[in-house]
């Protein structure tokens, strides 16, 4: 399932200049399909929602598999972020995810000095035998800080447009119990075909690295280039085959 929410998610040093943008309450639904030979299937579903409170903004995505992928190997992961409304700075951060019969749960509270972030994990893992573990982790950061979540909004508010092809963002990325680096590299505009409808949108190529080494299968989002800034494609490399995931539809809470 990592592959799965970090294909939505597909979206300091930054090579362009932020937008003074404000982000709306909304639900943005996906749908994802595995592909490897002839084999193209629906595998689940997932919603990014968005609320605002205040100086916050409260996200989560809940993504599960449909029924006959329930039948192989059952998801039901829930990520959540608390991000400042200035600049999606990340507070506090949690995953649950129920996948095969096992169960994980993260939570990363941030605080901040200057450029220097510290993330203070707290990890619970639940085997399918029932055996548990627990452990705690503080992180260390310099610079621009996310996680798996708030990485998402914050790109949305990136201005493409004032970019090069070819430029590049630096993240760090808090994900368990370590610090990865993400680089998101800037493709140009191009033209997405979704259903019967077309998009323009911004190209972004992701790659993830941890004591500079891989840590991540390499992704590729598309972002459309109209003022909403939303996520309309997203592509993941697996061992066996791709995770591609489709915008759906999108609902503006009220």
């Amino acid at each position: 399932m990592r592959h799965i929410y970090l294909t939505l998610l597909m979206i300091a040093a930054v090579a362009g200049q932020m937008l003074a943008y404000d982000l709306p309450d909304e639900d943005l639904h996906y749908s994802i399909l595995y592909k490897w030979g002839l084999i193209n299937k629906q595998a689940a579903t997932a919603v990014l929602s968005l609320r605002s409170d205040g100086q916050h903004y409260h996200a989560k995505l809940a993504a599960k598999t449909v029924p006959w992928a329930d039948r192989v190997f059952r998801v039901r992961d829930t990520l959540e972020s608390t991000m400042l409304r200035q600049g999606c700075l990340p507070q506090i951060y949690k995953k649950n995810t129920h996948e095969g019969g096992t169960y994980n749960r993260d939570i990363a509270r941030y605080s901040r000095n200057g450029d220097e972030v510290s993330g203070y994990a707290s990890r619970y893992r639940r085997k399918k035998n029932g055996q548990v573990s627990e452990s705690d982790t503080v992180l260390h950061a310099i610079g621009m800080t996310v996680d798996m979540l708030s990485v998402f909004y914050y790109l949305r508010t990136i201005d493409f447009a004032d970019m090069a092809v070819g430029s590049e963002i630096h993240l760090n990325v808090f994900s368990g119990k370590k610090v990865e680096k993400l680089r998101v590299r800037y493709d140009g505009i191009e033209t997405i075909k979704i259903e019967k409808k077309a998009w323009q949108a911004y190209h972004l190529s992701f790659a993830f690295t941890h004591n500079g080494e891989q840590s991540s299968d390499s992704m590729s989002t598309w972002i459309s280039a109209d003022d909403n800034r939303i996520p309309i494609k997203l592509e993941g490399i697996l061992a066996l085959g791709k995770v591609h995931a489709y915008f759906t539809g999108a609902q503006n809470a009220e």
